[in-house]
């Protein structure tokens, strides 16, 4: 049973026995729970805890309190991947979480189980209180931080275990536990843990006139989090989102130094943006054997089973090139280059100081005007380098086209707060889906360029006949599956260069006229 009252830790008995009751011990036991989720909390958005006791992993209901899952599990690892995990219920659970983060340790907590028999002052047992109480397991100290209880009558006695109930809420100072998430929340409290803490989103509520400088820092001073955020889970090497994310906040910096033009001193932007492209070309290699690695299942069923073998070569390959790069990168962001670099950052975009008015001639301008001007800027190259393209269109030339998209899909989450989320959140969709195509295109250019660079050196080699022609077959399916997006990228773009999605824009562009209009009437 869980508890439904919760109280500071409780040894009144003496009280209890004056007031007419006395509580009698039947059974206590101690046991260790170990919780785990994932570093940007996808368990508890899906209402549920990942709690590892007794010998198994369950997965508990969040409002109910419930197992609805478990199977036995073997020690307290710091990380796990549910993908790893044997079919069952659970790891269907917890796959709907994500397959692509691993569930980390989060913290251990020592539980005592206690179960009494309530005694009225005849000595006659009326029900029984079953008690826990929670100790942080790196606690030595003897006071449990918690404890919780619930009452169960029995049989004719509820009106007496009701005013036992109301005895004890006025003794004790509780609080009623509606469902087990109110339990789950003060237990990370406990364990310094703040729970949905990290958000790979930009969560930024602007103010339309501040001046665009002071928001342009905002946007760069929550960039800066993310990374500092990132860095010790790409050291521990726990999964390969944190460089994802990393490397996303990388990009959203340089988006704002590049877009937002005439915000910033140019010759300071300039030397940022040029650390900010050393930092993304030191992981672009890493970035994409991690890719290759994610993609490894997928590699196998390209192939029939004769092909199948050499991959096991290649990957092995792909893996210990991953891992020297992974050193590397790590060597570097714990170098003091590094270090002295995001120090002089911090100080630059926490400089409340304006630029010279010569050198930064909108840094004073209102958000909104500098927002429609740059979303407007960018949505034009988006749809004239679109409309472009053709069947003779270069990979490049996709790629540049990406990148568009990525700029402007970056202003529109920047400045999302000061617009109509009715018109916007469409907008971001439609991008979405247009990234998407090109993201797999371009995604399957550099693998198959990453293979060819692979078949080269094989020539050199002279041996491996087997595997070369695996790497073939590879690229054969690959370039198929490339031309088969490159012909649905043409119905993508006519689904986003469409009336409705103009329409959306020149409402973005327009609402604030509107507005003003609206309110003269």
């Amino acid at each position: 049973m869980s508890p439904n009252q919760l109280h500071s830790p409780w040894s009144q008995h003496e009280k209890m026995h004056a007031a007419g009751w006395q509580l009698v011990q039947c059974s206590a036991r101690q046991a260790e729970s170990v919780y785990y989720d994932t570093f940007d909390w996808l368990a508890f958005e899906n209402g549920i805890a990942v709690i590892k006791k007794e010998g198994s992993l369950h997965i508990t209901d969040l409002h109910s309190g419930s197992d609805t899952a478990y199977i036995p599990f073997r020690g307290n690892p710091a990380v796990f991947f549910p993908s790893r995990l044997p079919e069952c219920k659970l790891k269907k659970l917890l796959g709907a979480c994500g397959d692509m983060r691993a569930f980390i340790k989060l913290c251990v907590f020592k539980t005592i189980s206690q179960t009494y028999s309530i005694l009225d002052g005849h000595d006659k047992t009326i029900g029984t209180l079953f008690s826990e109480s929670w100790h942080l397991a790196e606690d030595r100290g003897q006071n449990p931080f918690c404890q919780g209880y619930a009452l169960k009558p029995l049989k004719g006695f509820s009106n007496e275990v009701e005013e036992l109930e109301t005895w004890l809420s006025s003794h004790y100072e509780s609080r009623k536990i509606v469902e087990y998430r109110d339990l789950y929340l003060i237990l990370m409290k406990e364990a310094g843990l703040n729970v949905k803490g990290y958000s790979s989103k930009i969560h930024l509520q602007l103010d339309e006139h501040a001046m665009i400088h002071e928001n342009a820092r905002r946007m760069l001073q929550s960039t800066f989090t993310l990374v500092k955020q990132n860095e010790t889970g790409i050291s521990r090497d726990i999964d390969t989102e944190f460089l994802h994310d990393y490397r996303v906040a990388i990009r959203r910096s340089r988006s704002v130094l590049m877009l937002l033009k005439g915000v910033f001193n140019p010759e300071e932007t300039a030397y940022f943006l040029n650390a900010f492209k050393d930092i993304g070309e030191r992981t672009n290699e890493l970035r994409d054997m991690d890719v290759y690695l994610l993609h490894q299942t997928t590699y196998f069923g390209y192939l029939p089973p004769v092909l199948q073998p050499p991959l096991k070569e290649f990957f092995s390959e792909i893996r210990a090139k991953r891992n020297k790069l992974h050193k590397e990168f790590c060597s570097h962001l714990a170098s003091a280059k590094y270090r002295s670099f995001l120090k002089e950052w911090n100080e630059w975009i926490n400089k409340e100081d304006l630029p010279s008015q010569e050198k930064a001639p909108n840094a004073t301008l209102a958000t909104s005007t500098i927002a429609e001007a740059t979303i407007k800027k960018a949505w034009k190259k988006v749809i004239r380098d679109g409309r472009k393209i053709g069947r003779k269109t270069t990979d490049k030339e996709l790629h540049t086209l990406r990148i568009g998209c990525k700029k402007l899909r970056y202003l529109l989450e920047f400045f999302s707060s000061i617009f109509p989320n009715k018109t916007i959140a469409p907008m971001i969709r439609q991008l979405k889906e247009l990234q998407e195509n090109l993201g797999n295109f371009t995604d399957f250019s550099v693998q198959i360029a990453f293979l060819e660079k692979r078949l080269v050196l094989m020539e050199t080699e002279k041996k491996h006949t087997l595997l070369a022609g695996t790497i073939g077959g590879l690229i054969a399916i690959l370039y198929q599956k490339q031309e088969e997006t490159r012909r649905k990228f043409h119905d993508t773009f006519r689904g986003f260069d469409d009336e409705q999605t103009a329409k959306f824009m020149h409402e973005l562009l327009t609402f604030r006229i509107q507005n003003e209009n609206n309110s003269t009437l």
